[in-house]
């Protein structure tokens, strides 16, 4: 009985292939077969394979929200800020406070001092010398005693003396009566209108003495009042009888004034010119 023996394949190189060579290749290809089985299952082509990668490499440190536990404390921040400045507003300054240092009880008095004239009232007699020439008739002369009346006011309406004076013989009817008044404020009776007449600039020197000079006559307003009544005659040189002379703007007053007396001196010419006269009160 003939045995046949199986004659091995040979390939393009007329070697023959060992059989393991087979059996690596064909569990190679097994192999491969079941990790792509393997990473198509992971859904996304990365699959458990990639997961196996990142578990091998270095591990990463996750921060989460709450603060690590260190015995270190933290370092504060020592950058210096810069100091905030608040504008303290001033109180409101009240217009109705008094100045303590101002605050007096003697107010009055301040206003008395502001000219150094004392205010007042005094009484006493007047000495009136008037001497004239008219015309065509030969110089005479005239004296009179008469009481008067001196008064030193606060300044009236827009009077820009000091102080305001009043001084006037009791009895303006008699021969030798006088008045003089350094301003007038008032209402004319005709037609409503307001009267600031200053007849008299005054001075004084702080301690009581004055004096003034009469600036403004009034004559042309037909209000003149400070005026000195002496004989006017009639006809030529004979029979005088009192009439009323306007003071001429040369007419001056000074005087000095205490608490208790008074004295003063006037003395200047007529608006005409036809008389001159001296009034004193010592």
């Amino acid at each position: 009985m003939t045995q046949l023996q199986e004659e091995p394949r040979s390939y393009g190189s007329g070697r023959p292939r060992p059989l393991t060579r087979r059996f690596v290749a064909a569990l190679s290809c097994c192999l491969v077969g079941i990790a792509a089985v393997s990473a198509c299952g992971d859904g996304d082509g990365s699959g458990e394979a990639e997961s196996a990668t990142s578990t091998s490499s270095t591990p990463t440190t996750v921060v989460t929200g709450s603060e690590p536990a260190t015995d270190t404390p933290l370092e504060a921040d020592t950058t210096p800020s810069e100091p905030a400045y608040t504008e303290e507003s001033e109180p409101d300054e009240d217009p109705y406070a008094t100045d303590p240092e101002t605050e007096s009880g003697d107010e009055d008095d301040g206003l008395e001092d502001a000219s150094g004239v004392p205010r007042g009232e005094w009484s006493g007699t007047a000495q009136v010398t008037v001497d004239f020439a008219d015309p065509g008739c030969a110089a005479d002369s005239r004296s009179y005693a008469l009481p008067a009346t001196l008064i030193i006011d606060e300044p009236v309406g827009t009077e820009a003396n000091s102080f305001h004076l009043s001084w006037a013989s009791d009895d303006q009817t008699a021969d030798g009566a006088f008045g003089v008044t350094s301003a007038q404020s008032g209402t004319d009776t005709v037609d409503g209108e307001s009267v600031e007449i200053a007849y008299w600039s005054l001075s004084d020197d702080g301690d009581g003495s004055f004096s003034g000079q009469l600036t403004d006559t009034a004559a042309a307003a037909g209000a003149s009042l400070n005026l000195l009544f002496v004989p006017k005659p009639l006809f030529q040189c004979g029979t005088y009888t009192s009439f009323p002379y306007g003071m001429n703007t040369d007419t001056t007053i000074e005087g000095s004034i205490t608490e208790d007396s008074a004295s003063v001196t006037l003395s200047g010419t007529t608006v005409d010119g036809t008389r001159s006269f001296r009034v004193e009160w010592t």
